[in-house]
């Protein structure tokens, strides 16, 4: 199969093969409940805003156009990363051929992006990635006809996605770097920071982003200070842990043998103009998030857009023997299982320690909720629902079928403290609501008269407990601990 595909893989089927991974994924992302992290920027979409604490609003917009159209379910927000996703797929075949005039090249590049385990986890998720693959992508074919073509009005097209990438996440910045270095180390292309386009570009791109900038000055820079500061050590201090973690976390994102495939082909044939342009794409990316990893925390999938030109690298320039060959069906093989695991829950894991559940059984917890507070209130009795984690609040207001207002009583900083004041909650009755995986006890975390467990659902697969809901009512809530 898979020498059949690297031999005669043409656009028409390539066109067929993503059109049919594109539908799978839709059936599966309409199954599956959304992650948390999904279900948080639902709650972004119906409140609408110029950014967000964590992210610029792109997403938002986003899910807010496909609700709007189909309604709120698992399809209509899944629906956005997917479409993303198959745009991307036909951007990075449009990259190929435009530089190799070769059909089967284009599309087994555009197929081993749509079969490494990083974009197959990103295609059925909808983040702040979903459109940033997609417009970095766009950026890197459109800066490629400025070079190729000395085309000086793609540069206003570049100038626009360029803005509508931060307007999706703040990787975006990323291009930047990517630009000015390769037009300054490209004696043929140097001329180009001497002309009045990329300047224009530049201003016109950070203009689209005012929006976010506006939000951060009226909201005492807390999206800026989160991410240059929040998520960044205040002090350097090498910690082997975290750079390892992160390397060990790529590895299997890319798959462990077109890992070391990437990075060999964009570094061999790096003096190749072609591959001279692609790379450069990467290693703002690749540099400053393998430095930030020496000492924090860094997310596998920060690294997205990077890989993208590496791999259009690696299908022009390698030579796909026995062993890497096997690298792509082991790529192929990881997905599958990565889609079969989390749609079956499968694999025998303790309810405190199945993250996978996090997709399954917030709409059966949902409606109990749903159905106690309907209980409580019947009487105009005032009572408030929370969670002491963003993800269960998030979770529990995406699946309350009234789509009534959760509060988040954590002690971090998240987007539900930019929309109501806790405050007011002191004194008043609530709901709470934990789970086996993060399991908080209203004691260990309130203060409060009394609690009261009111029921607990339970979610089974194979007989097997995979997720339990606790629903407590706390009388007279007097604020955290």
């Amino acid at each position: 199969m898979i020498k059949k595909m690297l031999e005669k893989c043409n656009k028409k089927k390539f066109l067929m093969i993503l059109i049919g991974i594109s539908i799978f994924r839709l059936i599966v992302g309409s199954y599956l409940n959304l992650s948390d992290d999904e279900a948080y920027y639902l709650l972004w979409s119906r409140h609408l805003g110029l950014s967000y604490y964590d992210h610029p609003p792109m997403i938002a917009y986003l899910i807010r156009i496909s609700t709007t159209i189909f309604g709120e379910s698992n399809f209509s927000v899944r629906l956005v990363t997917i479409l993303t996703t198959l745009v991307t797929s036909l951007y990075i075949y449009k990259i190929s051929y435009y530089l190799y005039k070769d059909e089967k090249i284009a599309g087994i590049t555009g197929l081993l992006f749509n079969i490494l385990p990083l974009y197959t986890f990103l295609s059925i998720m909808t983040l702040p990635d979903s459109p940033l693959i997609l417009l970095y992508t766009m950026v890197l074919y459109y800066f490629i006809k400025v070079i190729y073509e000395k085309d000086e009005k793609s540069w206003y097209i570049i100038a626009i996605l360029t803005g509508l990438g931060l307007l999706s996440k703040y990787n975006m910045f990323m291009v930047y770097p990517s630009i000015f270095f390769y037009l300054l180390f490209s004696k043929e292309n140097r001329f180009w920071l001497l002309k009045k386009e990329p300047y224009i570009a530049f201003i016109i791109s950070i203009l689209i982003f005012t929006p976010v900038i506006y939000w951060n000055y009226s909201h005492n820079w807390g999206s800026f200070e989160f991410h240059l500061e929040g998520r960044q050590s205040k002090t350097f201090r090498f910690r082997p842990t975290k750079f390892f973690q992160f390397i060990g976390g790529q590895i299997g994102v890319a798959s462990p043998i077109l890992f070391f495939g990437l990075f060999i082909a964009s570094i061999k044939n790096f003096k190749k103009p072609d591959v001279n342009l692609l790379f450069w794409f990467a290693l703002p990316l690749i540099g400053i998030f393998t430095i930030s990893s020496l000492s924090n925390n860094s997310k596998v999938h920060w690294l997205a857009c990077a890989y993208i030109p590496m791999i259009i690298v690696f299908v022009r320039y390698t030579k796909f023997t026995k062993l890497w060959k096997s690298g792509v069906i082991l790529a192929g093989s990881l997905s599958l299982i990565l889609y079969f695991v989390t749609v079956t829950l499968i694999i025998p894991l303790k309810p405190e320690k199945n993250a996978l559940a996090d997709m399954h059984g917030w709409d059966l917890a949902g409606k109990r909720v749903q159905e106690i507070y309907d209980e409580s209130t019947k009487n105009n009795e005032e009572w408030f629902l929370f969670g002491e984690r963003y993800q269960t609040s998030s979770q529990l207001a995406a699946y309350l079928p009234k789509k009534e207002y959760v509060y988040n009583l954590s002690g971090g900083t998240s987007q539900f403290d930019y929309w109501k004041d806790k405050k007011e909650l002191i004194g008043k009755n609530g709901i709470f609501v934990a789970t086996s995986f993060y399991n908080k006890k209203p004691e260990d975390k309130f203060l409060f008269d009394h609690a009261e467990l009111v029921d607990t659902v339970v979610f089974k697969r194979w007989g097997r407990v995979q997720r339990e809901y606790y629903i407590y009512k706390i009388y007279n809530y007097q604020g955290r601990k």
